[in-house]
């Protein structure tokens, strides 16, 4: 099977699944996700993607019945009815109400899951970003679908023959349009503080903590597009990318000046994941 979604307590294959108009995900984006990677029944940090969609659909008082052991349970009996070897995971919690109306006082809610396969590649390319100006509102930690913002930079970054985006808010690097971006200076690791600014990123989090492990110093600060541009080496991180470098951005060639240290995190990343998947 190339895919495989639930809609509300239906299992089928993603062209039998239809979403009805009361889904507010349609009309309003009132809708919260999150997104893994995983195989067979076993889905990679399963436990932190879970717990920050519930803490997400909490934020925004989208009322629902799942417990966290609950909904974990469901996924992965989702994840073996998909019968994929690994897979993409994507799950949606949106307000339904009958009627198109702003208020959302008195709605339901609804879970939408699709699996897609997916290959984790160990050390691709490095990337090619480019820069776009930030323009999107103030609940960036919090993963809504309400994503324009991100879909014009990626899609702009595509037809430039990269691979991201890069968001800049008056000259400070904030996070990219699908991923967090760490810099390496001077065998220092520095990445943007949590805060409303950037999603609070699983990955970036496993990337940190790998740096405690092998002693390599964290500092969570702001930093600006021109440090980026001159620093030692530039890491992106995401739920699939896992830890990769980037060495071109905007045109200019980047990093490169530490590429031990880069690919030592980038491959304590992958190994994580591939130990994960022959326990």
């Amino acid at each position: 099977m190339n895919s495989y979604a639930y809609y509300n307590g239906k299992f089928g294959k993603r062209e039998d699944i239809l979403i009805p108009l009361s889904d507010r995900s349609i009309f309003f984006g009132d809708s919260i996700y999150d997104a893994a990677i995983g195989s067979y029944d076993r889905i990679h940090w399963e436990s932190e993607h879970v717990e920050r969609f519930l803490s997400n659909a909490k934020r925004l008082g989208i009322k629902h019945t799942f417990t966290k052991n609950g909904l974990s349970d469901l996924l992965r009996e989702i994840a073996v009815k998909s019968m994929l070897e690994s897979y993409f995971l994507y799950f949606q919690l949106s307000r339904s109400t009958p009627n198109r109306v702003h208020s959302a006082v008195g709605a339901s809610s609804s879970l939408l899951v699709t699996l897609d396969p997916i290959k984790i590649e160990k050390s691709p390319h490095p990337l090619r970003l480019i820069t776009t100006e930030d323009l999107r509102y103030g609940y960036c930690d919090i993963k809504t679908v309400n994503l324009l913002p991100a879909v014009l930079s990626a899609t702009k970054a595509e037809v430039k023959g990269c691979d991201e985006a890069i968001f800049v808010k008056n000259e400070i690097v904030t996070e990219c349009t699908k991923s967090n971006i760490s810099i390496l200076i001077q065998g220092r690791i520095i990445t943007h503080p949590k805060s409303n600014r950037i999603l609070p990123g699983i990955a970036r989090e496993h990337l940190l903590a790998e740096c405690k492990s092998i002693g390599v110093e964290v500092i969570e600060r702001p930093f600006t597009k021109e440090e980026m541009m001159e620093a030692d080496e530039i890491l992106i991180t995401s739920t699939t990318k896992l830890c990769r470098r980037a060495d071109m951005i905007d045109g200019v060639s980047v990093g490169g000046k530490s590429p031990a240290l880069a690919d030592s995190l980038c491959n304590l990343m992958y190994e994580d994941f591939a130990n994960f998947c022959i326990k």
